[in-house]
């Protein structure tokens, strides 16, 4: 009478564990490869124009005459800005492994080159910073398209906090204007 277990080899077991191992890594190698990470550079004009965007709301609520309420909600803008444009160096020194600076160095303590000092130029008008984050939340609206994660998440807000400002906040007739 047969026995009713089926006895296995060590030599069975072996060349099973081979043929998965063989099965395991072709597997692996017809899987897709991982995917590159998105290039920081697509993160470059958006923290320009945050950095930008903070200093033209700061030079425009410094504007003599102007009213409270407006260089308050000018105030606001500037320091969102800034904060979106700490955020954004921060997302670039994470992806890139390099160290970028939060905020430009762009003042110049030397004397003008003609020896005379030039008045400084006039503060800008609140168009001009509606007009600069109309800009802004457009700019950062396309790259919402093109990214994916947290990226995309970053410039999406960015791009809502711009679109806010704008069309609530700093609005002729509007709750600050």
């Amino acid at each position: 009478m047969p026995s009713a277990v089926p006895v296995i080899s060590r030599r069975s077991v072996l060349a099973g564990g081979a043929a998965l191992a063989v099965l395991g890594v072709g597997v692996f190698a017809c899987s897709k490869p991982r995917p590159k990470p998105p290039p920081v550079e697509e993160l470059l004009a958006p923290l320009d124009e945050a950095r930008r965007d903070s200093a033209v709301a700061s030079a425009a609520a410094a504007a003599v005459g102007l009213a409270p309420q407006v260089a308050a909600a000018l105030t606001v803008v500037a320091t969102q800005r800034a904060a979106h444009a700490r955020a954004l160096s921060t997302e670039i020194s994470r992806v890139s492994n390099k160290l970028i600076p939060a905020t430009s160095e762009t003042t110049s303590s030397g004397p003008s080159p003609t020896g005379a000092a030039a008045p400084p130029p006039p503060p800008p008008a609140v168009s001009d910073v509606i007009d600069s984050l109309r800009a802004s939340a457009e700019s950062a609206n396309r790259l919402v398209a093109t990214s994916s994660g947290y990226r995309a998440g970053l410039l999406a807000s960015i791009a809502a906090s711009c679109t806010a400002s704008c069309s609530v906040a700093l609005v002729p007739g509007g709750p600050s204007i």
